[in-house]
């Protein structure tokens, strides 16, 4: 017979907590992680200044500066020009727009690009337009235009360009206003030995006028179509019959499609007694010929 008493029921073991991985910081190691976060950021700020004086101090400024391909008058003035814009940049950062905008200033001069010449010289390549036009102000005073519509200079005695003409010297020496601007357009438009023929193109009104060098007034119209104006001139100019061009008084091409060739100032009668003055137009077929079916315009103005 077994002495042993009953036996007490086992208490279920309590789930054990587990081991933590990490223990948190003391303070003394979180002071070491700060310290060290900022040394790192202290020596990058250093860094980056020291990269900016790199770049834009005086160990890579620009000391040197040679100008080329510019031939005007203001030699000198491009030059001090140029080596007072070199000294906002640096070899790393060259002022290039800067520098641009400085010396297209000047007349004659379409653009300015730079070079890098090491250790610290850079050379500044001046590059100038061939004018395209005359500008006649009023008044007197004849100056050269670039394609851009700037003025190059003095014309002097120079020919064989068209001639706009204008009022007034533009402001800044920049050709401005949509009639002398559509002005240009056009010339741009024609060949040179076309467009040398051209002489007081200007604004009348609403349009543009001009003349040819033979004395054949040139109506334009609305400046609008400039192109096929053009390409109407060069059509005429070359299909049309040289006698009646000389005996032409003007040569409309306010419609390119149907240009007009005006010869003579006739008196009209109106049925009301009443007199009045029309031209005597003849049309141009740009496709080949002179239309001889032309008629008399009663509306036309007197050239």
């Amino acid at each position: 017979m077994s002495t042993d008493g009953p036996r007490r029921p086992s208490r279920p073991r309590r789930p054990s907590r587990p081991k933590s991985s990490s223990r948190m910081p003391s303070p003394e190691q979180r002071d070491k992680v700060l310290r060290i976060g900022g040394y790192v950021t202290v020596v990058t700020v250093a860094l980056v200044l020291l990269i900016l004086w790199i770049v834009s101090g005086p160990l890579m400024g620009i000391s040197n500066v040679t100008v080329v391909g510019y031939t005007g008058k203001y030699k000198a003035e491009v030059q001090q020009t140029a080596e007072l814009v070199a000294e906002t940049g640096s070899m790393v950062r060259l002022p290039s727009g800067d520098m641009r905008i400085a010396l297209t200033r000047f007349p004659g001069v379409l653009d300015a690009t730079i070079q890098r010449d090491w250790p610290r010289s850079i050379t500044v390549q001046v590059t100038e337009g061939e004018p395209v036009a005359i500008l006649a102000v009023d008044g007197g005073g004849k100056y050269v235009l670039s394609p851009s519509g700037q003025v190059m200079g003095k014309a002097g005695n120079r020919g064989g360009l068209p001639v706009i003409a204008v009022k007034a010297y533009p402001p800044g020496g920049v050709l401005t206003g949509r009639g002398p601007r559509a002005a240009l357009t056009f010339i741009g438009w024609l060949p040179p030995e076309i467009a040398g023929r051209i002489r007081d193109l200007k604004a009348v009104g609403g349009g543009l006028e001009g003349k040819l060098n033979n004395g054949l007034l040139l109506r334009l119209g609305s400046a609008t179509n400039l192109a096929e104006k053009a390409q109407a001139l060069v059509a005429v100019l070359s299909q049309a019959d040289p006698k009646a061009l000389d005996m032409a008084a003007y040569l409309d091409l306010s419609k390119p499609s149907r240009p007009m060739l005006g010869s003579s100032l006739v008196a009209i009668q109106p049925n009301d007694g009443t007199s009045t003055t029309g031209t005597d137009t003849t049309a141009v077929d740009t496709t080949g010929g002179i239309d001889t079916t032309g008629t008399t315009d009663t509306t036309g103005t007197t050239p």
